[in-house]
């Protein structure tokens, strides 16, 4: 009798805890729901902190019960957890909340960015977006990621640090921007003699007829930014012989129109009209050219194409009165 008593009671313990472990999960479904209900009714930040107690509730049953952990279920709440508080605009506990679900998921860069902007564009915190960064960084180096530490560093007006990381950045991909950015902190730093190093280094890994007519653009702007026009002028030219492009047409036409330089600010004039007949910033330099040069006429026939553009109507109507007054 003592054995089928000690039996009954054991079993009694079992169904006991059995129901106990429905009981838990019940309860963490049903606040998940609840949750549910909650964003739907528009209590976005109700609804986060819901979501997060379904989820301890579901720890809880797999801590007292021994279940399973189910990470499908849990994943999917903070989930939505993290979509009700950022609906909410409760930045701070969204970014808490995707550090959760980077715990469930580490590989995952989408979260991770997110996550490390949120802290940067809501929060004001940069130093706390750059460990995001750097701390995935560490288990997977990839290019995307030091450059946008790099990035994050010059928001942070940090030039050494941000250096620092597109050169590792470059390390991994010889890419043209980032060499642009290194060429430009060397500038600011007061280099400039490694910042020209920097591009003429990256010329001799060979860049496609692409990159480099970029390369070629952002040279000839480095040495205008230090004041260099000529090697600037070279670079330009070098660029616009493998590409055309009008802005760098058209800025070499008005340097060379500033410099007196006439022939060759002509000849830009004439490419950018063998482009467009109509480019009034072409028609309009053409004709100072001829103006300045004695062929007023020339000159006249240009003017009277653009005197209807608001841009240059005053001043080509003031050169028209003035030829033909003469």
């Amino acid at each position: 009798m003592y054995k089928k008593i000690i039996v009954l009671l054991v079993g009694l313990l079992l169904v006991s805890a059995l129901f106990a472990e429905k009981s838990l999960e019940r309860i963490a479904n049903e606040t998940a729901a609840k949750a549910d209900s909650l964003y739907e009714a528009g209590q976005y930040v109700k609804a986060g902190q819901t979501y997060e107690e379904a989820v301890t509730k579901l720890e809880q049953a797999v801590q007292e019960m021994g279940i399973p952990m189910d990470n499908q279920k849990r994943g999917l709440w903070y989930r939505n957890a993290y979509a009700s508080y950022a609906k909410g605009q409760d930045m701070e506990n969204a970014a808490r909340v995707l550090g959760e679900r980077i715990k469930l998921d580490p590989d995952n860069y989408n979260l991770v960015e997110v996550r490390a902007y949120i802290y940067k564009k809501y929060l004001d915190n940069i130093p706390k977006a750059i460990e995001i960064l750097e701390e995935y960084n560490q288990r997977r180096r990839t290019f995307e990621v030091e450059e946008k530490i790099a990035n994050y560093y010059i928001d942070a007006n940090d030039l050494e640090n941000a250096l620092k990381w597109y050169q590792k950045a470059y390390e991994l991909k010889k890419d043209s921007q980032v060499i642009k950015n290194i060429a430009t902190i060397y500038v600011k730093l007061g280099n400039n003699q490694k910042a020209i190093q920097a591009y003429e280094d990256f010329l001799e890994t060979n860049p496609s007829e692409t990159v480099l007519a970029k390369t070629y653009k952002n040279m000839g702007a480095l040495y205008d930014d230090i004041k260099e026009s000529e090697q600037a002028n070279k670079y330009y030219e070098k660029s616009l012989e493998l590409q055309y492009n009008r802005n760098i047409a058209l800025l070499l036409l008005s340097k060379y129109y500033d410099d007196q330089q006439y022939q060759k600010a002509r000849e830009k004039a004439e490419l950018l009209l063998s482009k467009n007949a109509a480019d009034n910033d072409a028609l309009y330099y053409r004709a100072m050219i001829n103006y300045d040069i004695g062929s007023k006429q020339q000159a006249k026939a240009d003017f009277e194409k653009i005197k209807s553009n608001p841009k240059y109507s005053q001043i080509a109507k003031g050169y028209i009165d003035s030829i033909e007054s003469e």
